[in-house]
């Protein structure tokens, strides 16, 4: 199956809320933004995500539900003492009335020490790995409508090949016989030696037949539909594909004299841009 680049995931697992986000890179780059409790748990997650995934720009957020975290509060006893005697020493010195309750403590942050839980790892990479399952996915989803669009683009290709196929034989003679007519009547002019000027008709002739490059270029296309059909990590392969493609376009270009056989080589090369916009978005 084909795997586009770009996509979507989240997951919520325990106290972990996870969103997963791919776009178009050349390689794998990974970008993870963690609570500070978590930093520890970096590696496992990239790791991670290097399994799940082999191409792209992957963003990978976690953050923590606060109402559901856990923790525990300590008291620091030595403190509290020091307040009570403080408070004491106060009263007798002041002749302050009354006692000394605990609502006086109340407002001393520093008494009360709270203890965040550390976050269980196996949960957390429970949700981080189906954020990624939930990403991929929809990049296989991105990657059957990259693949239908691609199919249609292709047949056009192949057709204008075909074309040109059947165009090589009606140009090499078409340019043959135009290049003859021309040399009798330069012979008829000049008195030159026939048949030494019409082996170098030939000898020119053969260097702009194209009939190698039609060869080439229905080759290429076939590896680019196997490729489309076998799926994987097929992005790269596509692209230097593409390149062959519109190098013998090319050559055609170049070599051919008949004005429909440089129509059809301009035409190839066109839907070879359009398939090159397509296939920048595969895995």
């Amino acid at each position: 199956m084909i795997e586009s680049l770009t996509g979507y995931g989240t997951s919520e697992k325990g106290i972990f809320r996870v969103e997963a986000r791919s776009l178009n890179h050349r390689f794998l780059e990974i970008s993870v933004k963690l609570p500070t409790i978590l930093s520890r748990f970096e590696f496992e997650i990239r790791s991670l995500v290097k399994e799940k995934i082999q191409r792209g720009k992957i963003d990978l957020t976690v953050s923590i539900n606060q109402r559901e975290k856990a923790g525990k509060i300590y008291l620091n006893k030595n403190l509290a003492v020091q307040l009570y005697s403080a408070f004491i020493d106060l009263k007798k010195e002041l002749s302050i009335l009354g006692s000394i309750d605990i609502s006086m403590f109340s407002n001393f942050k520093e008494l009360f020490i709270y203890e965040e839980e550390m976050p269980d790892l196996n949960t957390l990479l429970l949700a981080v790995s189906e954020a990624l399952e939930d990403l991929k996915q929809m990049r296989i989803r991105e990657g059957e409508i990259l693949k239908q669009s691609i199919t249609e683009i292709l047949k056009e290709l192949y057709q204008r090949v075909e074309a040109l196929e059947r165009m090589i034989d009606i140009g090499y003679n078409n340019y043959i016989s135009s290049l003859k007519r021309r040399v009798e009547e330069l012979i008829t002019e000049k008195e030159l030696d026939e048949k030494r000027i019409f082996e170098q008709i030939i000898i020119y002739a053969q260097r702009v037949d194209i009939k190698e490059e039609v060869d080439r270029l229905k080759s290429h296309i076939w590896q680019f539909e196997e490729n489309i059909s076998n799926g994987g990590l097929i992005g790269k392969k596509l692209d230097f594909l593409l390149q062959e493609i519109n190098r013998e376009a090319n050559t055609v270009l170049a070599k051919a004299e008949d004005f429909q056989i440089k129509s059809l080589a301009i035409d190839i090369k066109t839907q070879t841009e359009r398939l090159k916009e397509q296939i920048q978005n595969i895995q």
